[in-house]
């Protein structure tokens, strides 16, 4: 429906709700800058705790808004002991009832489907553009419209029942998009012209590659100092470990050629990615974010998985597949020579992943947000 002059236009209140770290924002919070040049929005973003909020505010400060609010929730001492989630959702639920729409990057929000009906037209932007099955986790079918960033996962979740050819938008995958947008050059982390690799496994211990490969791998970089190495796994890898696993691990920053971050801002904003000329990983959806054009990528499989023709390892098709860290090493030293031989499947696979490269994935999105809220 297109609106005349003539007709009047209702006010609208969109939130944002990051419940999940913040990890989340660079995938989420973009949109609010958007959102919120149209006069008739008024859009909020809520966070639980003072990093949120600081990151937030930098994020929207470098995107130009001006409008949008952060308010931070507070949460009661025994929510917080017992699901400081769930806690957020439920004493707030006033809040969210008093919303046009309500836009979130998790899925643990849907808990609130349970608890009412009265609640604002529910969105969902998923925190990544992987190949991984738990991204297509079966209580996306609780939010009323998704915001995928590209045809692969909108195929995907229809297939699976997840979501319907109309609540399912493809607009391109924000993060990489907001990042170009704020920081136009890539950072340096070496003050060396060698070749940089990243290490970047995940956290789910079951498809990580940390625990039988991580350490000896560290040690391969620290014998090898023509090549420059970074140590940046999921941020919520070392979130749980010990102060003594981690000095361990951290030990390792002594080499000139070795880079560790176990969980900072910059470990979530691309830093790593961007900077990088090789990338080592597993299940990661951050292979998409360090696939701006074909570069060499190597995978780590423990369990030597029958990967082939299984979409959930989609990825393992853009680089050599190593079981040993002698292997990796080998690789490494033809991987930019047989970057050829996967560079198709890194286009058309980063195609159907992320979207049009010439996309604007901030403003299709809004654009979207915008099309489902006036409309309903």
């Amino acid at each position: 429906m297109q609106l005349t002059a003539l007709e009047p236009v209702e006010h609208k209140t969109i939130g944002l709700l990051l419940l999940g770290g913040i990890h989340h924002i660079l995938h989420l919070i973009p949109i609010a800058a958007e959102l919120e040049k149209n006069q008739q929005f008024s859009v909020i973003i809520f966070v639980t705790s003072a990093e949120e909020y600081d990151v937030c505010d930098k994020v929207l400060q470098a995107l130009g808004s001006t409008r949008t609010r952060i308010e931070l929730l507070k949460i009661g001492s025994i929510a917080k002991r017992i699901s400081p989630k769930l806690g957020i959702l439920f004493r707030h639920l006033k809040i969210w009832k008093n919303l046009d729409a309500l836009i979130v990057a998790e899925r643990t929000s849907t808990m609130l489907r349970h608890v009412s009906k009265r609640l604002p037209t529910f969105i969902h932007i998923p925190h990544g553009a992987g190949d991984r099955a738990k991204s297509y986790d079966k209580r996306i079918r609780h939010f009323d419209h998704v915001l995928v960033a590209g045809v692969k996962d909108k195929r995907r979740m229809i297939e699976r029942g997840l979501a319907q050819e109309d609540n399912c938008h493809v607009t391109g995958y924000i993060k990489p998009h907001a990042v170009k947008r704020m920081f136009p050059a890539a950072p340096k982390i070496f003050d060396n012209n060698q070749r940089t690799v990243l290490y970047n496994p995940h956290f789910d211990e079951a498809l990580s590659s940390w625990t039988k490969f991580g350490r000896e791998l560290l040690s391969a970089f620290a014998e090898h100092g023509d090549m420059n190495f970074i140590f940046a796994p999921h941020i919520r890898l070392f979130k749980t470990k010990s102060m003594a696993e981690r000095k361990e691990i951290e030990a390792f920053s002594k080499f000139e050629n070795i880079h560790i971050d176990l969980g900072s801002e910059r470990s979530t904003d691309m830093s790593y990615t961007r900077a990088a000329n090789i990338y080592i990983g597993d299940v990661s959806s951050q292979v998409y974010e360090f696939l701006s054009e074909p570069k060499p990528c190597i995978f780590l499989d423990e369990a030597r998985t029958d990967w082939q023709n299984n979409p959930d390892y989609a990825h393992w098709g853009y680089g050599p597949v190593c079981n040993t860290v002698e292997d990796i090493m080998v690789a490494l030293d033809k991987v930019e020579a047989t970057l050829s031989d996967y560079a198709k499947a890194q286009i058309d696979g980063c195609l159907a992943a992320k979207g049009e490269p010439d996309w604007d994935p901030i403003k299709r999105a809004a654009d979207a947000v915008t099309a489902i809220i006036t409309t309903a």
